[in-house]
């Protein structure tokens, strides 16, 4: 499995580098939304602008390290019929995404840590002062968020063996996520009946809670209810797609390629 993983990710690598400017625009296009709304709460609350800088500086940060855009592309194949190609390869292709996704968000981390960096230079709200245990904590909490989010864009994708225009339908979960995940506003600025909504959904567990822990905004119920609540939604999206994969080969009917 490892020599395997070594031989795929070698292979992403020189994927990405084949296509450097269209990786880079992707990747900084991404940050322009969580800037102007940072800007947007700042004007609203100018004397928070410390705490909006830092939310939203870390908000990029955590964004581009759990995206996931696998839906996509296995829409696209499906519909195509190239995505045949990827069923009979004798290494499921849930291995060749997740490889991806490794290579991928290690170009973000050699470019973002590097930006972050420099700018707490300039901007003090930026020098995190988190102790070991609390770099753990956000470290466990982002590697859930990630696999929630690679877990529901996969899962989106294997519905494109029923349906013909699945992203339709994820465009529509990434509006609530906006709302919800603290994508829009930190957590501390929702109403409380969104907040208990978001307790019982994965938006939360996928941005907002690796969050508040880099930022500092929790507690111990915080930690609680989201290791909980990220851990169950884990295994259920993974479980969803043990179950839709296996429904979805029988249900493949390529029409193209």
């Amino acid at each position: 499995m490892l020599v395997k993983y070594r031989a795929i990710l070698r292979m992403k690598y020189v994927e990405m580098f084949s296509y450097q400017l269209s990786t880079m625009v992707w990747m900084f296009g991404t940050m322009v939304q969580p800037l102007i709304t940072m800007m947007v709460w700042m004007n609203i609350y100018p004397d928070q602008g410390d705490a909006f800088i830092l939310y939203f500086i870390s908000l990029i940060m955590v964004e581009r390290l759990t995206s996931a855009w696998d839906v996509w592309e296995m829409d696209r194949q499906i519909r195509e019929g190239t995505f045949s190609y990827q069923i009979v390869r004798p290494f499921h292709p849930v291995h060749w995404a997740i490889a991806e996704n490794i290579v991928y968000k290690g170009l973000f981390l050699v470019v973002l840590v590097p930006c972050w960096i420099v700018l707490s230079i300039f901007l003090p709200s930026l020098k995190l002062q988190l102790s070991a245990g609390q770099w753990g904590l956000f470290l466990a909490a982002l590697l859930l968020g990630a696999i929630i989010r690679f877990s529901v864009s996969f899962l989106f994708g294997i519905l494109g063996f029923w349906m013909t225009k699945v992203t339709a339908l994820y465009a529509m979960f990434e509006t609530v996520s906006l709302f919800i995940s603290g994508r829009i506003a930190p957590f501390s600025l929702l109403p409380p009946v969104v907040k208990q909504i978001s307790i019982f959904l994965p938006y939360r567990y996928m941005i907002g809670f690796p969050l508040e822990i880099l930022t500092g905004a929790y507690d111990t119920h915080t930690l609680l209810v989201g290791f909980t609540g990220a851990m169950i939604w884990s295994v259920l999206l993974i479980g969803a797609i043990c179950w839709l994969w296996k429904a979805g080969l029988k249900k493949n009917q390529a029409v193209g390629g």
